[in-house]
């Protein structure tokens, strides 16, 4: 082994003997380059590799998930502002599940587990303290766990209970959110957040609810009772859909036929949001019908004595004396009850009807090539615009008699249409400039192998390459010797070909020698020793 390691020492001292100032720098520099890229792959390679654990993390959580682990001995890493904890690969799952089953996170500001330890001795107010702060803790939780919320605070006034009604007093309720960035809220989230708020408060009213975002905007105000603010912001929710939801029909409807981009149309809607509820009776006196008819006959018949009293002087009497008196009468009634037709209404008018639609339409033209080759608008036809028009009324509903309006123009739009080629010629210029990409970085590092890497190893190999052509050379006969050699049948013109051959060959020697004279010596020093050793002189006078 030692006689191994002896060789290898013995060569690499001939080998730094061998080679100038200035391939010994360039060995130098790439020995400790390899060298610093080796340990630093081994230092990359035996790095642990960290997982996050958890993430989005406010203070309390992270304080509290930190003494876990220091009190386990684990190491872990902070990222985010302390917001984000690195732990090893390895123990990432287990380190989640052994967390949780603890209870360490718990989200922002204090929960219900405020009543999990019970003192003794806690008075009434405190109780209901704690109980709000519970319920705004959980609140502020439950809001954070949007995805347009990075943090949020509830503040929660809820009055004492009163024995009697009209001294009881309306809880309220104030949010502060802080939003994530770049992102904001619409108006369908914010009531969503007001809708939880209200249903979790017992007796709180959304118009007892303010919502405030942390750079001081207002995103939710209580309205007063009877307030038609809440309303009018539907109602202008409600027209500017409706007008866009025409505006992309009447757009998606034209654009196969005059192009992308070459139509815009813009909708006007008057609504009215005004309530009615209207009653009617109609009778119609040709529709009747017998309901109820009734009949009554009645019939008297009798006679009455009258010498006791003193007769009427217009009675007539029957009898010898007068005074016997008979009485017979008849009577009958009748009684027919008709039903006339009768036909009520109640209409409640809805909210929302359309009273007016006024639609404007532009259109751009189209575009010929003059006498000049320049392309100029050519307008539409009066025909063409009348089909667009009836296209368009179809479209958003056309009623005359509601007073709807449309217009349809034929405008330019801006400057002229490029040629066609030159959109081509754009489409191959970028298509070159995106696949040449790869092809160019081919390129540069075919150059960086040409420049740096091969003259690096070209000045390794180059002066063993060049001794053992010096010592071939040096082997090879002289001219004269050469040509006696020779085949006496061969043609003179021949052997004075294969003389300036060898004369090249040598002058190209000589050369080099003259550019690495300490190889040259080296070599000669080699041959002088071989030749002493021989007991020879005639190579050594050969090389002199």
């Amino acid at each position: 082994m030692a006689n191994v390691f002896n060789q290898v020492a013995d060569r690499v001292k001939d080998f730094w003997g061998r080679i100038n100032f200035s391939q010994r720098m360039m060995v130098a520099g790439i020995s400790l380059t390899v060298t610093a890229a080796f340990f630093i792959m081994l230092y990359v390679m035996n790095q642990t590799p960290y997982q996050p654990l958890y993430t989005n993390l406010n203070p309390e959580d992270a304080n509290r998930v930190i003494k876990s682990l220091d009190a386990q001995k684990i190491q872990y890493k902070l990222t985010e502002n302390g917001s984000a904890i690195l732990v090893p690969d390895e123990q990432v799952h287990q380190l989640r599940i052994r967390i949780a089953g603890e209870g360490n996170i718990m989200g922002q500001g204090i929960g219900f587990e405020i009543f999990d330890e019970v003192k003794v001795g806690q008075t009434d107010f405190v109780q209901k303290i704690n109980y709000q702060r519970a319920l705004q803790g959980e609140l502020a939780r439950t809001i954070a766990e949007s995805p347009m919320v990075e943090s949020a605070r509830v503040h929660l006034v809820i009055p004492q209970r009163s024995l009697f009604i009209e001294d009881q007093q309306k809880p309220s309720a104030s949010v502060v959110l802080k939003l994530a960035d770049g992102r904001r809220v619409d108006n369908k989230e914010v009531l969503a957040i007001v809708n939880l708020i209200t249903m979790a408060v017992e007796g709180l009213g959304k118009d007892r609810v303010s919502v405030t975002d942390s750079a001081g905007k207002t995103l939710f105000q209580p309205e007063e009772e009877g307030s038609l603010l809440g309303m009018t912001n539907a109602q202008m929710e409600q027209r500017l859909l409706f007008q866009q939801n025409l505006e992309r029909r009447i757009e998606d409807l034209l654009l196969p036929v005059v192009g992308p981009g070459r139509v815009i149309a813009k909708v006007n809607v008057n609504m009215d949001y005004s309530r009615k509820t209207i009653h009617k009776e109609l009778f119609d006196p040709e529709m009747t019908v017998v309901r109820s008819e009734s009949r009554s006959e009645e019939q008297t018949q009798g006679q009455a004595n009258l010498e006791a009293g003193v007769p009427d002087v217009n009675f007539r009497g029957d009898g010898l004396t007068g005074s016997i008196s008979t009485q017979s009468s008849n009577r009958e009634q009748r009684q027919t009850n008709f039903e006339i037709n009768k036909e009520v209404q109640e209409i409640i008018g809805s909210v929302g009807d359309v009273n007016r639609l006024s639609v404007a339409v532009i259109i751009d033209g189209t575009y010929a090539p003059n006498e000049a080759g320049e392309m100029v608008f050519v307008p539409r036809s009066a025909e063409e615009l009348k089909n667009i028009r009836q296209l368009v009324g179809n479209v958003v509903g056309y009623d005359s008699a509601r007073g709807d309006t449309i217009e349809v123009s034929n405008i330019p739009f801006g400057p002229q249409p490029t040629d066609e080629s030159q959109n081509v010629a754009q489409l191959l210029a970028e298509y070159a400039i995106r696949l040449g990409k790869p092809f160019l970085n081919a390129f540069l590092i075919f150059l960086f192998l040409l420049i740096v890497v091969r003259p690096v190893v070209m000045a390794l190999i180059r002066p063993k390459v060049e001794g053992e052509m010096l010592e071939e050379l040096a082997g090879l006969p002289s001219g004269e010797e050469r040509l006696a050699l020779m085949d006496g049948s061969d043609e003179e013109m021949d052997a004075m070909a294969i003389l300036e051959k060898i004369e090249d060959i040598k002058a190209h020697a000589l050369h080099l020698s003259e550019q690495n004279i300490d190889q040259a010596l080296g070599i000669i020093r080699n041959w002088l020793k071989k030749g002493e050793g021989a007991g020879g002189s005639k190579m050594p006078a050969k090389a002199a």
